[in-house]
């Protein structure tokens, strides 16, 4: 019992049985607006009408009244209306305080059956063995002793019953609505909600492979168009979601490769201390060096990596800095540490950027670094500072190798190294530009590589401008 109550619950809650419960509530008050509405015209225009009967059967009356008495034969033939369900009283008063009275057909027994009524509105009254009657009154004094009051009561059973039949078809109509209405629009919302409930099985499909990658899309309905564009939101999440894993288990390999050799280099020169280090005293000294080597480049290794990984939920403040000057700085500090020539070139005018000033010292050393460790000896590189597109730039410009297109793309990826043969003549983790694009993203700009002529590679640093106006560059 409580699992089928659950799935009711289930079942009410789904957007067909929300549909279908405000599709229901929405009828039966429009229905009860309509019936009140409904009653209230047609009794208010039957009353009026019975008023109107009324007045002409008073009228009647009065010119039936002759000899002191009704012509009831007269009354009969020119009544307006039928005459079988209505009463008429006529009293007569003398001077005396004598009155006569005078009844239509069946008017006394009427009268006497329940002469206590039961008053509801204004000239309607009640009789429980008769039902509802709408009473009129009038009273004309003639010359002489007389004093004559006419009474009418017209019968307003017709009415209550008209009442009856508009209510039951309403009634009728309304219970009809709602179970025919509530089916049809119980299969409208069901339909409806196909691509949804796709939607949402094709989700639970993806969810069910725990450690399955993420590879498979959700399918895009035509329509409706929210569930439409619902299912392309989730395909670029599920999209962000693959490439996120693809890169975490990329760098779990890599990471694992890169420490693989390190220490395997490591635990092999302690191997053979341990079995010829007495016999052999020699080795000694060459393999603790090997030993500090390999050491050295792990604890790189892994600062670079635990620096990633702190970059990853890092928040920099920005601020405007003097990126010409900063640049400059920078150039000059590190032109010590490089063998080739190092040149600093701009428009002169001193530019203005938004961003952390020492992350992005941190930037440019890396790519003087990459530059420096890719370029001849005897080559120049270039520290350009501008105002292009809107944004403040500097680039770093070498006379290297180059870049091919198929690696521009990758090159910003964690360990990865444009030519593994020579890769392992330059010393390095393969983190760097990987470093240098998470702070460029930190400061809100872009590192973009594209060729130097007539060779090497230009990497660009791209920043927000500081009001400053743009310059052709």
């Amino acid at each position: 019992m409580p699992k089928v109550k659950h799935h009711e619950g289930i079942r009410r809650n789904s957007s067909a049985g929300r549909i279908t419960q405000a599709y229901v509530t929405l009828l039966t008050v429009i229905m009860i607006v309509m019936a009140l509405a409904t009653m209230t015209v047609v009794g208010v225009h039957l009353v009026h009408n019975k008023r109107e009967d009324a007045t002409q059967m008073m009228t009647v009356l009065k010119k039936s009244f002759s000899n002191y008495k009704p012509d009831w034969d007269y009354w009969r033939d020119t009544a307006p209306i039928n005459v079988h369900s209505t009463f008429v009283r006529v009293s007569v008063t003398h001077k005396s305080g004598d009155s006569v009275y005078f009844y239509s057909h069946n008017a006394k027994k009427f009268l006497r059956n329940n002469w206590n009524q039961w008053p509801l509105l204004k000239n309607i009254q009640y009789q429980p063995d008769h039902g509802l009657y709408y009473h009129i009154s009038d009273r004309a004094e003639y010359q002489g002793p007389l004093s004559i009051r006419y009474e009418v009561w017209m019968s307003l059973n017709n009415v209550i019953q008209l009442f009856k039949i508009i209510m039951s078809v309403i009634i009728m109509v309304t219970i009809a609505g709602l179970f025919i209405g509530s089916w049809l629009i119980g299969l409208v919302a069901k339909r409806l909600n196909v691509p949804l409930v796709s939607l949402t099985e094709a989700s639970k499909q993806v969810t069910r492979r725990n450690h399955a990658p993420y590879t498979d899309g959700l399918p895009v309905p035509e329509g409706p168009l929210e569930v439409h564009d619902l299912a392309v939101e989730f395909n670029k999440l599920l999209d962000s979601l693959n490439r996120q894993l693809e890169r975490d288990h990329q760098f779990v390999s890599d990471a694992s490769h890169e420490l693989r050799t390190p220490l395997a280099a490591i635990r092999g020169h302690i191997e053979l201390l341990q079995r010829h280090s007495l016999d052999h005293p020699e080795i000694v000294p060459t393999s603790l060096a090997t030993i500090s080597d390999e050491s050295r480049k792990m604890q790189a290794l892994i600062e670079s990596l635990l620096q990633l990984s702190r970059m990853d939920q890092a928040e920099l403040e920005l601020s405007p800095f003097n990126l010409t000057e900063l640049a400059a700085t920078v150039a000059q500090r590190y032109q010590e540490q490089l063998h080739q020539n190092l040149v600093m070139t701009g428009d002169g005018n001193p530019i203005m950027a938004i961003g952390n000033p020492d992350s992005v010292e941190q930037i440019l050393l890396a790519l003087l670094a990459n530059a420096g460790k890719y370029s001849p000896a005897d080559s120049t590189i270039t520290v350009n500072v501008r105002v292009s597109a809107g944004h403040a730039k500097v680039s770093v410009l070498d006379q290297g190798s180059g870049i091919s297109d198929a690696d521009k793309e990758k090159i910003f990826a964690r360990f990865y190294r444009v030519d593994e043969s020579r890769s392992k003549k330059i010393p390095g983790t393969g983190l760097g530009l990987a470093i240098v694009t998470r702070l460029a993203g930190l400061n809100n700009g872009t590192v973009t590589v594209r060729d130097n002529q007539p060779q090497g590679s230009i990497f660009t640093l791209s920043l927000e401008l500081d009001q400053q106006p743009e310059t052709t560059a």
